[in-house]
């Protein structure tokens, strides 16, 4: 009979055991064991099912988790257990889960037997306050503190709700991660499945959960950049080599003093009460002695050479080169850490031996080319600006959004032979960070040219007209040119973007930001800027705006005049996985997908000009009401209408106020 298994790890190891059975995959599929589809964006890092845990608290699931959901109904119908990795230590987020259990995959026709690491409820606390690098208020503290306290009643929780001969307690009695560690927790959990083949070990991941010390985690943090992993790192030699020298660095706590101090005192009881569930002796979940006495670690103090130096040299000299190459390219961006470790980087290197440096001519003009799984397109993106014949220097810079295809491979490989291309290639676990301005920051040229990874530019000397146009006319902040809008399926016919129709006042020279107000008429990959960013972005620069490039079109004509080219230049490619792609095609599900973020950039376009176009504003906002009207009225989906009312409620009185007006003169015309 199929079995669904919970495997909940709230212990030091759940990053690592979690990542085992990703790895070992192969062996559970021998017995007959398949894990439940996992979440896309953790892939590279955690192999975990986090969608099924948040996600699913409401009435509806979405389409994707509906599919998920099949998949594990299908491995069971054919007789396949399936196993669920990833745990919520808030009880209420955890009571959702198996409520979605019972209800979705049909739990009373298969036994669902959960599987629960338990560790010391104060190293856990200890390694959640390592997974908040943004900082830990004190209301956050004190529900770290309640979660570690409530380990007991998770397991009362999870028995009375699947049985207590279907539950398998595990505890990990480590004080700290390490591979001998981890491979004794996860021999244990296979084994709960019945499993008893040798495991392939997985080496650590550059992640929270593979490491012991604030030291380890600041040099963790330090491999990369503003979040660049370019060129590429051999993530597991870093942390192999790490985690050597992390075993010896200890204790450095990062939870404070006074909130380890907390837990010790309130959760005594609780933790008595664990000791009593998993059968242990008492005072087997003992916090470590410095738990209660050491101070957290000063986030501020410097790291010390020693450390420095013993990991520079416990890096091979492959590793040593890579980091030296991405320090050296984002030398203006490197932290103290970062500062610290290149100097001892280089105390490592031998006599005759020179630091890898890209030593560029500084460029006059930036390309910047924002893509994602575009690796159809990406290559004649670069071509195309490889292909510029101009009498200045320029550089390319590609900041790839934690692409799944080829695309990041492709941008690499044109890098090692093109030294003007730099990519920026970030890491899947770092989308709390914007790429705007992890793209944005990096350009300090007096121009930059802007071509997303799917469009091309056509004319070679495209960048040189532009900026030979910029400096003949000084008053000028930045320049345009239509583009060839191209559908790739040939759904719709291709067309010249914007139409001569469309341009204010007929075909001008030069445009205004008045101009501009009437509607996006520069289309992104024809913009040239004078670029008014190059001693570095502003704090009130909005980065989570979309569309982002109207408004950065705004922000350079606020300092000067608009020029225009008549001349077609580039190809704006339209495709069915393009974020816009349903703009031409239709107008509500581009509202559905869009609306609610083109309202948001109008409220924050008029914020920045303090209202001045107000009215302009508006009548643009008023077609993403209209069309949410309509869903309202023809689709009975109401919610849309609703929230923007209520997000945006200056926008929202003046559609109303439209409405009226329209509805008197009609009512005057039937008269």
């Amino acid at each position: 009979m199929a079995n669904i298994y919970l495997i909940m790890d709230h212990s030091l190891s759940s990053n690592w055991n979690y990542e085992n059975f990703y790895k070992n995959r192969d062996i559970l599929a021998t017995k007959n064991i398949y894990l439940a589809p996992i979440d896309s964006e953790y892939e590279d890092f955690l192999k975990i099912a986090l969608d099924f845990y948040y996600k699913t608290g409401g009435k509806i699931l979405s389409q994707e988790l509906e599919e998920k959901v099949a998949a594990v109904r299908d491995y069971l119908t054919s007789g396949y257990s399936v196993i669920f990795l990833g745990q919520a230590v808030d009880l209420s987020i955890q009571k959702q889960f198996f409520t979605f259990i019972r209800k979705y995959i049909s739990s009373d026709q298969h036994t669902v037997r959960p599987v629960i690491v338990i560790g010391k409820s104060s190293l856990t606390m200890e390694k959640w306050w390592q997974a908040t690098p943004s900082g830990v208020d004190a209301l956050l503290a004190q529900k770290y503190i309640n979660y570690a306290r409530r380990m007991a009643h998770l397991i009362l929780m999870t028995q009375e709700e699947w049985g207590q001969g279907n539950t398998i307690l595990i505890p990990n009695l480590y004080d700290q991660v390490s591979s001998t560690s981890i491979a004794d927790i996860s021999r244990k959990v296979f084994a709960a499945l019945g499993i008893d083949e040798n495991l392939l070990p997985t080496a650590p991941l550059p992640f929270y959960g593979f490491t012991n010390t604030a030291t380890a985690l600041r040099l963790l943090e330090a491999r990369q950049v503003r979040h660049n992993d370019w060129p590429k790192l051999d993530d597991r030699a870093y942390m192999t080599a790490l985690q050597k020298l992390d075993q010896d660095w200890g204790p450095e706590p990062v939870t404070p003093l006074v909130y380890r101090q907390t837990l010790l005192q309130k959760g005594a009881e609780d933790q008595k009460r664990l000791e009593q569930l998993l059968n242990l002796p008492e005072h087997s979940l003992d916090a470590p002695d410095w738990y209660g006495t050491v101070s957290e670690t000063d986030a501020s103090a410097p790291l010390l050479p020693e450390r420095l130096e013993a990991f520079a040299e416990a890096l091979s000299q492959t590793e040593r080169n890579v980091l030296l190459k991405r320090f050296a390219n984002d030398q203006e961006f490197l932290s103290k850490d970062q500062q610290a470790l290149q100097q001892a980087l280089m105390k490592t290197q031998r006599q005759n031996y020179t630091v890898i440096s890209d030593i560029r001519e500084q460029p006059v003009l930036t390309v910047l080319t924002m893509t994602r799984n575009h690796e159809k397109y990406i290559g004649e993106c670069i071509e195309s600006v490889l292909k510029q014949k101009t009498d200045f220097p320029v550089r390319h810079l590609v900041l790839d959004h934690y692409s799944e295809d080829d695309t990041p491979h492709i941008i690499n490989s044109y890098a090692e032979k093109y030294p003007s291309i730099i990519p920026v290639l970030l890491h899947n676990y770092h989308q709390i960070y914007s790429n705007i301005y992890d793209l944005f920051i990096r350009c300090r040229s007096e121009y930059a040219a802007l071509c997303d990874g799917d469009d091309y530019f056509t004319d070679p000397r495209k960048l040189q007209k532009q900026v030979d146009f910029l400096k003949n006319h000084p008053r000028c902040s930045l320049c345009f040119h239509p583009v060839s809008v191209e559908f790739e399926g040939g759904e719709e016919d291709n067309f010249i973007y914007p139409p001569l129709s469309m341009l204010p006042r007929g075909v001008h020279e030069e445009y205004h930001l008045a101009d501009l107000f009437q509607g996006n008429m520069i289309q992104t990959n024809s913009a040239v800027y004078r670029w008014r960013f190059k001693d570095g972005l502003p704090e009130w620069f909005r980065h989570d705006l979309c569309p982002g490039d109207w408004y950065w079109h705004l922000l350079h004509a606020e300092t000067g005049r608009i020029g225009f080219i008549p001349e077609v230049m580039s190809v704006y490619r339209r495709h069915k996985k393009a974020a816009y792609a349903d703009s031409f095609i239709s107008s509500l599900e581009h509202r559905r997908k869009h609306g609610m973020a083109e309202l948001a950039t109008y409220q924050a376009v008029n914020d920045h000009f303090n209202g001045r176009y107000f009215i302009r504003l508006a009548a643009l906002a008023n077609g993403v009401f209209a069309d949410f009207f309509k869903l309202s009225a023809e689709k009975g989906d109401d919610a849309f209408l609703n929230e923007a009312c209520q997000k945006f409620p200056d926008f929202a009185r003046h559609f109303l106020q439209s409405l009226k007006i329209v509805g008197k003169n009609q009512a005057g015309t039937n008269q």
